[in-house]
């Protein structure tokens, strides 16, 4: 996953157009950002289900919950732990899924303040024996050591650093300022590429960037597009038209790439990698779909404004089960048995998929 951005209650809702202007649609939620609680119809306050949810059977059972400090920054899961970032400190807490227990605080060092709006500060992975978190306002990326819970290096990267991912022997920086992506490598904590992927008028701060069926790819949300990189060559390949801005996050597998319009569209784009092809979305009822993982055979997705996490069919491309959470599930992974989720409220759910 890696796994989803920041957001304020104070802020209203907004789209962007193309060419990257903030639109104010009805009803819809910004990335990281929240509309009112409530303003999805249809609520059952007695059961707190939705006429949206009587069609869908439960997607699992939310089976801990784990308080961790406010604030609505980055998350990961994996190299041994679940790893939330605290804007506010920053600090990233470390979840031990042995315990669901808060086993570590690690405070992380920034020359620059984050910014009190939302995007935030940046995002996190986890691969490659450690955990790597952007540093937006920095132009930094840290490097964090698992075994000794400190941070081990910091890594100047391109302007503006949002969205990370890793794959074997790199690690991908989405560069918001560029638009462009740094390529690090692990054994060295240095940038050894840095990819274009775009005209300077394309740069976003809403830029994503996952790792999967041996390519890397990137969404580019002024051009509306996923770029695809080989990552042999550290060249752009292919440019493929999304449904529309895609401005949440992506996952990538063997036979598909998704990508998530959150603020920008109800929609989540699905994508041939073998035809390097747009071939349809996920079908069912959407409003602000941000984060996205895969697991368990399914497409997992965060909706943000409707207050669900979705399981999705991947060979149909339907959702096939869905389970409202009680805050805004702003991020999720998928690691340890489990589907984790990161709401606003300050807390890790773990929910165990129904088999």
């Amino acid at each position: 996953m890696s796994s989803n951005r920041c957001f304020d209650r104070r802020m209203p809702h907004k789209r962007n157009d193309r060419g990257g202007n903030m639109k104010n649609p009805t009803g819809a939620l910004a990335l990281g950002l929240i509309t009112l609680a409530g303003a999805i119809g249809g609520v059952a306050a007695a059961t707190g289900s939705t006429s949206r949810d009587a069609a869908h059977p439960r997607a699992g059972k939310v089976v801990a919950k784990v308080p961790i400090p406010a604030g609505t920054g980055a998350f990961a899961v994996g190299a041994g732990g679940v790893w939330s970032v605290s804007d506010t400190g920053p600090v990233l807490t470390r979840i031990d899924p042995d315990r669901n227990a808060v086993v570590a605080s690690i405070k992380l060092k920034l020359s620059n303040a984050c910014p009190a709006e939302p995007p935030g500060c940046g995002e996190a992975a986890a691969g490659d024996g450690a955990v790597w978190v952007t540093h937006t306002t920095d132009n930094t990326v840290s490097r964090i050591d698992p075994q000794a819970n400190a941070v081990a290096a910091t890594i100047n990267v391109g302007p503006q650093p949002r969205q990370v991912a890793v794959s074997a022997g790199a690690v991908w920086v989405a560069n918001g300022g560029g638009p462009s992506v740094s390529r690090i490598d692990p054994s060295t904590n240095r940038v050894v590429a840095t990819i274009g992927v775009g005209p300077a008028s394309a740069a976003s701060e809403l830029m994503s960037v996952t790792a999967g069926g041996g390519a890397v790819w990137v969404g580019v949300p002024n051009l509306n597009a996923v770029v695809r990189i080989d990552p042999a060559t550290n060249r752009v390949v292919s440019r493929i038209r999304a449904s529309g801005q895609p401005c949440g996050f992506l996952a990538a597998g063997r036979n598909a790439v998704w990508a998530a319009g959150a603020h920008c569209g109800d929609y989540v784009t699905r994508i041939n990698p073998h035809s390097n092809r747009r071939v349809g979305q996920v079908k069912g009822n959407l409003f602000a779909p941000i984060g996205l993982a895969l697991g368990f055979g399914s497409l997992w997705i965060a909706d943000l404004d409707a207050k669900t996490i979705d399981r999705v069919n991947v060979r149909t491309s339907r959702i096939a089960a869905r389970l409202r959470v009680g805050g805004l599930p702003i991020r999720l992974g998928v690691g340890f048995g489990s589907v984790w989720v990161r709401d606003d409220s300050g807390r890790v759910l773990r929910i165990r998929p129904q088999r």
